[in-house]
Parts: structure tokens; sequence; C-alpha cells
């Protein structure tokens, strides 16, 4: 086995707070090449080219997304009914604006193809995949406890 394959991270989740609203934490999974390919593999249907009168591969979008969104995000908190004007657009007259809308995947998958701000955010986390580092998660950890207790000896 190669060095960089045996380093591999198998599946590495990280929290990630969504801009602009404050308290929004999105649990990702990253999705290697590996991962996406047998998603988009699942997602393929065949059609039949007359013009060609050959066999056609294409991938059926709204599977895809789903098998998508199931696979990368396992779950949230912190969305609440007053949040969503943020992110598409809805009509939240009447409703109860501090209900929180609990992570399921039949929501997530509303959200991601509904709106675009969100559907964008999660492409952009995944594309840095840094985040996902376990040596960048160590360091962030130690860094925020370093930035505590520095802020806790300056109160003193």
């Amino acid at each position: 086995m190669s060095k960089i394959a045996s380093l591999m991270a198998t599946e590495t989740v990280v929290d990630v707070e969504f801009p602009d609203i404050e308290e929004f934490v999105i649990s990702l999974v990253y999705l290697n090449r590996e991962d996406l390919m047998k998603i988009r593999n699942a997602s393929l249907t065949f059609k039949f080219n007359k013009r060609t009168r050959q066999r056609e591969e294409e991938i059926d979008n709204d599977k895809f997304l789903a098998a998508y969104c199931e696979r990368a995000i396992k779950g949230w908190k912190g969305l609440k009914v007053k949040h969503l004007p943020l992110l598409l657009p809805v009509d939240i007259s009447g409703d109860d604006v501090e209900e929180p809308i609990d992570y399921s995947k039949e929501e997530a998958l509303s959200l991601i193809t509904n709106s675009t701000v969100f559907d964008q955010f999660i492409t952009d986390t995944m594309n840095e995949f840094e985040q996902f580092s376990i040596t960048k998660k160590e360091n962030d950890v130690k860094n925020l406890k370093n930035s505590s207790s520095t802020s806790s000896k300056q109160g003193e």
C-alpha cells in the first residue's frame, strides 16, 4: 500500500458554521473522488438515441442530488424558521419564527434542492478539503484552547 493511501482518512466529519446565520452548524462528511463516482454511477440512467442508434448514459440529477445530500450531510443544529428567508424565498408569516427545524434527510434534500445559497455553501465547503484534515482539526482545538486561556489570563 502506498504511503498516501495509508494516511488517507476513512470518514472525516466536520462541523461547519453557515455564514450569516449564527449558531447554524452543519455536520459534513468529506466525499473523495471514489465516493462521488459511486454516487454518480448509481444515478446513471440509459437511454436509446434514435439518431445515433446507440445507448447513451445520462445522470438522473434528482437521484444524484438525493444520494449526495444523504451521504455528505450528516446533520445540523441551530436552524430556525426565522433563518429560512436568508436561504430561499419563503412565506413564514403566521409561523413561529423561533421554531427549530430539526435535521432530517428530507429537510436537507429540500434545502439543498431549493436553496442555491445552501447548495453553493455545501459545494464550496467540500472543495476546501483541508477543513477535513485531522491535523487541521487538532490545530483548531489547540488554538481555541490557547486563545481562551490567554483571554482568561488577560482578565486577571
